[in-house]
Formats: structure tokens, sequence, C-alpha cells
């Protein structure tokens, strides 16, 4: 019955905005005769197949096994977002103009209607097909369009072995959207040996739930060099719970493959637990946790574990994936210099013009992409590689980061 009413809401949803931007864009181009026929026509008919397409792609992701069939569900979305979003923006600036008719109409200036209604639906139509363009790009090009990030990270008591050192992390890969595209990984895998990381991090996501995702790539990720170890942690869709199981059995047996898979492809997986970094006899310390997220993301990590056994005088970094983790149990509470997390993929939309950043995510997350520092102690959240839902990015570009750590 919820399933239902779900539908039934989310079809009212889209006939009233078809109806209203049919309506709008009708009077912006002045259509009449055949080719407001022929306009209609094509409107519907592409309106219809969305509607269809949808039904489809929701009554296949949750049950969705073969992580191949993965990106023609996320297209799905991903067109849906194409031509949604626009339209949202379009109406309203139409009602904004329809507003300011009805107020012409009572002080009885109704002869200016169409005009005022067009000085809105004007900049309306031009940001729409702006949006458009956008996430039609982000599509096609922005999920791909990998950029290199630097940071420069003052690390009190860092020895001096480790003055210099360079990290680089990774994050979010959702490899099941790039099943068919294995020549993206292939370029990611490149670009990172190119940098000459001393150490790669990995704080989680490999997978989006399947453990079946890895096998093209496991070869791949072996080839990542770093001379003082590839180190990785799990994500909160690395546990497989965003697909219906049969059974906690064939669950559990999932997680186990994906951490198996992890460990293939060269990466020491860190599931609450630390490592003694060492070099010419100095170290630090690395310390991983499991995913710990707000409700209803899984709260496996656990910190105390984790650090279990750690000298209190020796720098450590944490991998946590999700940047919550940091603000609420990390950050004042423990001798951390640095937290590693990634979990929002920036969420894969805003703007970012040198220092300025803006997106979505930051009414979901504090703290959601790029260096932060407080009392001492930083956070990186890398903005990931991948993507989830929308199969692209607009103005959020996939990252990998590199941070260098010098001494104070």
């Amino acid at each position: 019955m919820r399933a239902v009413i779900i539908i039934l809401i989310i079809s009212l949803f889209i006939l009233f905005m078809d109806l209203y931007a049919s309506r709008g864009l009708m009077d912006l181009f002045s259509l009449q005769g055949g080719g407001k026929r022929s306009f209609l026509w094509f409107f519907w008919g592409l309106s219809v197949a969305m509607f269809l397409a949808i039904l489809w792609a929701g009554s296949r992701f949750r049950e969705l096994r073969n992580p191949g069939g993965f990106f023609g569900v996320t297209l799905v979305m991903g067109f849906f977002l194409m031509l949604y979003v626009p339209k949202l923006v379009f109406n309203a600036t139409q009602l904004l103009g329809d507003l300011s008719a009805l107020l012409s109409r009572l002080f009885e200036e109704g002869s200016a209607v169409l005009s005022i209604r067009r000085y809105f639906l004007i900049p309306g139509g031009i940001l729409a097909a702006f949006l458009f363009l956008a996430f039609g790009m982000g599509m096609a090009r922005g999920r791909t369009n990998v950029k290199v990030f630097r940071e420069t990270l003052v690390i009190p008591g860092l020895p001096a072995s480790f003055d210099s050192l360079r990290i680089v992390q990774l994050s979010d890969l959702h490899l099941a959207g790039f099943y068919h595209h294995p020549e993206y990984l292939e370029g990611v895998v490149d670009r990172v040996n190119l940098l000459k990381a001393d150490l790669v991090l990995f704080t989680g996501d490999m997978v989006h739930n399947f453990s079946e995702e890895m096998d093209p790539f496991v070869e791949m990720l072996q080839q990542i060099k770093a001379p003082l170890g590839k180190f990785a942690i799990l994500g909160n869709h690395d546990y497989g719970h965003y697909y219906n199981w049969k059974d906690p059995g064939e669950e559990a047996a999932n997680l186990e493959r994906v951490k198996a898979r992890i460990r293939e492809s060269g990466f020491d997986l860190l599931l609450n637990e630390n490592r003694l970094i060492s070099l010419n006899g100095q170290s630090m310390e690395l310390v991983g946790v499991e995913n710990w997220g707000k409700p209803p993301f899984p709260q496996k990590g656990n910190l105390d574990n984790a650090m279990e056994g750690t000298d209190p005088g020796r720098v450590k970094i944490l991998l946590s994936h999700d940047p919550s983790h940091w603000d609420l149990k990390v950050r004042g509470k423990e001798k951390i210099a640095l937290t590693l997390s990634g979990h929002t993929h920036g969420m894969q939309f805003g703007f970012e013009l040198g220092r300025f950043r803006w997106s979505p995510s930051r009414w979901a997350y504090r703290h959601w992409a790029g260096l932060y520092r407080e009392n001492g102690q930083y956070l990186y959240v890398n903005r990931g590689l991948g993507f989830t839902g929308f199969p692209g990015r607009v103005g959020i570009r996939p990252e990998i980061t590199v941070l260098t750590l010098v001494r104070e």
C-alpha cells in the first residue's frame, strides 16, 4: 500500500509539473496551430516515456543484482533529473510571473498581463536551458573529469623521516558505475602512480552493493604502487545494505567477499584496527574504523577498539568514511592529527570557484568537501571518484587527493 501511495504522489507531481511547464513553454515561444500540435506530441511523448522508464528503474533499483545493469538504472535517474530539475526551476519563475499578473489584474492593468509573464518566462527559460545542458554535460563528461586536489599540512610532532610524506587519498569508487567503462579506472591508476605516493589510503565505498562489482578491477587496483603501503576501510555501501537480500547469511557472505576482493587488490583492510608505519627507525600510526555515520547509515565503527595498543606520543592518521564521525567522536576528544573521510560526494552538484565552495551537501553535512582544521586537528573530505544516484557530476569534480605532511 505504501508503494502505491508513493507512486501516486510521484505521478501527480510529474503530471502537474508537465502541465504547467507545457503551458509556459507554449506562451514563451508563442506557439500556435501546427507548431503547437507538434510541440505537444513531442513534449507529452517524452514525458510518458520518462515516466515509464522511472517506474521500471524504481522497480529494479533495490532488486538489481547484476552490476552490469546498474548504470542503465542510474542513467534513467540521470535523464529524469536532467528533464525535471529545469522544469522545476522554469515553473518556479512561471509561478512568479502568474502571481505578478494576478496583482496586475487586481490593479486593473490587465493589458500588461502577457508582457509581465514574459518578463519571468524569458529568464526562467534561459536558466532552465542552462541547467538542462549542465546536467547533460555532467553525465557525458563530469563523472569522469578527474581533478587532483593538493594540500600541504603542518603536523606538530611529525618525525623527521616523514617530513614531506606524500599521501594519495582515494574514495567512493562505487565500481558498478564503471563496470562497462574500465578505461576510467585504468586512467585513475595511471594518474595515481604518476603522483609517486608514499602511502595510498582508500576511505570506503569500493562497491555500490556487491562483491561482483570488483571482479573486473582487482588486477587494475593491484597496479597502484606505494612504498609504505596501501590501506583501506569500508564505507556504508560496502556492507550491501541497499539490496533486498534473501537472508542475512547471503548478505554476510557478500560482505566477506567484498573484504576479500579489497585485500586481493593489494590493500590492507583496517576493520577497527591500527597499523604502525615505520621509516628509517621512526614511526607513525594509521588507524582505520569501519563505517560510523548518523542513522540510517551503519554504525559499525569502534574507535576505542581501533585505538587499542597505540602510543599516545605518536602522530596518528585516522581513516573514517563518514565525516560526521570526526565531528561527533574525534574532534577535541582524541589525539588524532589528521582524519581522512569521503562519503558525501559533494552531492555531485555545486560550485567551486577558488576557495568558494557551495553544494546542497552543506545542508546535510557540516564538513562536506576539502580541508578543515579545528583546534589543531585536520579533517580532509574527499569528493569521491564514483557516483551514486545521478550518473554524473555538475560542478563537483571526481577527486584524487594529494596531501603532503611537513614538520612544524
